[in-house]
C-alpha cells in the first residue's frame, strides 16, 4: 500500500508549510491526483487520517481533486479524455500523444 508512504510524505510537507507560516493548526488540505497515478483516493484518505493524529493537521479534512488524463491525435486533431492507458486514437487509430493523469501535488491548505 504505497498510499501510506504518500500520506506520510504529505504530512511532512504540511508540517513544514505550517511551521513556515506560523500556523497553529491546519483545517483543510487539498491535493491533486491524476487518474493514471495508481493512487486510490479512499485508501489515501484512510492513511491520511491515521498519520495526521497528534500533528498540527490532526483535525484537517483531506480533499482529493482527481484530474483526468487527456490525449491528442495529431492526425485528426482530436483531444479526448483518457480513463486508462490508450495508445491509439479511438476515431482514426493513429498513435496518440498522452498528457497528464499522473499528477500528485499539494494544491493548497487552510490554516489557523
Amino acid at each position: 500500500m504505497h498510499e501510506l508512504s504518500i500520506a506520510e510524505s504529505l504530512m511532512s510537507l504540511i508540517a513544514e508549510n505550517a511551521r513556515k507560516s506560523g500556523a497553529r493548526s491546519v483545517t483543510r488540505v487539498s491535493i491533486v491526483v491524476g487518474n493514471l497515478s495508481g493512487i486510490v483516493a479512499d485508501s489515501l484518505k484512510f492513511c491520511f487520517d491515521e498519520v495526521k493524529k497528534s500533528t498540527v493537521a490532526k483535525d484537517a479534512e483531506l480533499v482529493v481533486d482527481e484530474v483526468s488524463a487527456t490525449a491528442y491525435c495529431a492526425k485528426c486533431e482530436t483531444r479526448f479524455p483518457v480513463g486508462q492507458y490508450v495508445f491509439n486514437c479511438p476515431d482514426c487509430g493513429e498513435v496518440i500523444i498522452p498528457s497528464g493523469g499522473k499528477e500528485l501535488y499539494l494544491k493548497d491548505m487552510e490554516v489557523e
